[in-house]
């Protein structure tokens, strides 16, 4: 199937009415959970609880239309932490690499496209509207990527990874505000953002702007893959809709910002959310890519130990389901002999399948 026509059903496709609808659901079901949590006046350190009750609000979530499915699942692993280790500023430190992560697939008749994913940490306001963000270890980890590694105790696997940051999204922030929203921001924009304020406010997060979406210009324009594909989509009278300067109708594009809940789930059905690490064709993050596997491996044995369980037995499903689509190569494989501490968790997935072929 050539690119340009998956590319053109899923422009095809974020113009309809049910995608509008879809985006409504999603969103409203994120709210809720949002609603819930500042209700009951969960304080930070049970965040947690708030990113499990987004988790059972949209599991399940999906729509037929038209030979297209939309399809959003999500499972949390319960656990004590997901921490890694890394260098910051000459010393060995410990952090919580995130609590949710966004995951999109784009599949045509049961193969995978695109797929991207971004990792997020979620912070919680004050009651001035203020987030904390003196944790410097956690913004430098999601915004540079340091060599990290689980630790002991964790569902990170215990190796090394440098993972590029091609996008600038691969990392990223979820600022919590009352009485149930959320900001996005990718990391590093937020890193520049703080600078020495440890503790901004809504009015200077609410002064940031950027274009719809970026140009899609991935990671490099001299690559020959990527020129052999930009050159057959704008071949065929794409180029206003996939490749934008300034379209707020693109899709897999790079957005590094959104101001509210709706304006996120928009850009995040889009693909314009998160680092590209697969594509049919061109190049991607292959290092990232291999990341999530492994992840999705730890959690798959941690979940194997006890199959009976109805919490493992969805998250099975839910792995095995993820890796239903192929990938050109059979590059979708679990990583093998994966060293990890069965004890971890404590982090959700959110993943939504854009199905553009022939579903029944």
């Amino acid at each position: 199937m050539p690119i340009e026509e998956v590319v053109e059903k899923y422009l095809q496709l974020i113009k309809t009415e049910d995608f509008a609808k879809y985006e409504e659901d999603f969103a409203s079901r994120v709210q809720k959970g949002l609603n819930e949590g500042y209700l009951q006046g969960d304080p930070e350190p049970t965040m947690v609880s708030i990113v499990e009750r987004i988790i059972n609000n949209l599991d399940g979530l999906s729509v037929s239309t038209n030979g297209v499915k939309i399809s959003t699942k999500s499972i949390f692993i319960h656990g004590i932490k997901s921490q890694v280790e890394f260098e910051f500023h000459g010393q060995r430190v410990q952090r919580e690499l995130g609590d949710l992560i966004f995951i999109l697939s784009v599949i045509y008749k049961e193969k995978k496209y695109f797929e991207k994913f971004t990792i997020s940490q979620f912070k919680k306001d004050d009651e001035k509207l203020i987030w904390d963000l003196s944790n410097e270890g956690q913004i430098y980890l999601l915004s540079h990527f340091p060599s990290f590694r689980g630790v002991r105790g964790s569902i990170i696997p215990m190796r090394e990874f440098n993972l590029p940051n091609y996008s600038g999204c691969l990392g990223s922030f979820n600022l919590l505000f009352r009485p149930g929203d959320f900001v996005f921001m990718s990391a590093p924009l937020l890193e520049m953002l703080v600078g020495n304020r440890k503790s901004p406010g809504r009015f200077r997060i609410s002064q940031i702007w950027e274009p719809p979406c970026y140009c899609f210009h991935y990671p490099t324009p001299f690559d020959w893959p990527y020129i052999f594909w930009r050159r057959k989509v704008c071949g065929h009278g794409l180029r206003s809709s996939f490749f934008p300067h300034c379209c707020c109708m693109c899709v897999l594009g790079f957005c590094r910002f959104a101001s509210n809940i709706r304006e996120f789930v928009d850009k995040y059905l889009r693909g314009n959310i998160g680092e590209l690490i697969y594509s049919n064709v061109g190049i991607y993050n292959t290092l990232a890519f291999d990341f999530l596997r492994e992840l999705l491996s730890a959690i798959m044995r941690k979940a194997e130990q006890k199959p009976e369980q109805k919490e493992n037995a969805e998250i099975i499903k839910f792995i095995k389901e993820f890796l239903g689509p192929s990938y050109r190569g059979n590059e979708g494989g679990m990583g093998e002999g994966v060293e990890f501490d069965y004890e971890g968790g404590g982090i959700g997935i959110i993943y939504t399948s854009i199905n553009l072929g022939e579903v029944e």
